[in-house]
């Protein structure tokens, strides 16, 4: 073999282990293509993992629950009101109507009230007494504030 033909192996097998070397990390031992797609595979994993925190602690809006009304103490209320509008001794045909009347707007008026409530807690409502177990907001005060029942009226009942 000749000179040149030595220094052209020498060159060529300097290349070939150039081109080995550069094929893999020398630290891992792994090939740089499988670095890449590992490298990506864990940028995409912790993206989807931040857009769902993202998602989870600040855009997601938790569930407010449950809140409980007494309906009973309200109706109650209203028909001590009505009983007091009544039970006078000269009611005129005008104040009985007025009591009539009363009687007849509560059912829409409570229906209404809770409706409004439920929109401003965000929660399910639900009577008083069908809860058998554990602590629930009590929006029965709120309630009776939107019929515009007084400590007054309470009172009377």
């Amino acid at each position: 073999m000749s000179e040149v033909e030595t220094v052209q192996a020498a060159v060529d097998e300097a290349r070939a282990e150039e081109m080995a070397s550069t094929e893999t990390n020398l630290e891992t031992g792994m090939p740089w293509p499988l670095l890449t797609l590992m490298a990506a595979l864990l940028t995409s994993v912790a993206f989807t993992v931040g857009l769902i925190a993202i998602y989870h602690f600040w855009l997601a809006r938790p569930s407010a629950g449950f809140a409980v009304v007494d309906i009973a103490s309200v109706v109650r209320v209203k028909e001590a009101e009505f009983t007091a509008l009544l039970s006078r001794p000269e009611v005129s045909d005008k104040e009985r109507m007025a009591a009539y009347q009363l009687v007849s707007r509560m059912g829409p008026e409570i229906e209404r009230a809770v409706g409004e409530l439920q929109k401003e807690c965000a929660c399910t409502i639900i009577v008083k007494s069908a809860v058998i177990a554990g602590v629930a907001e009590d929006l029965t005060p709120r309630l009776k504030e939107m019929l515009g029942m007084t400590a007054r009226t309470e009172e009377r009942s």
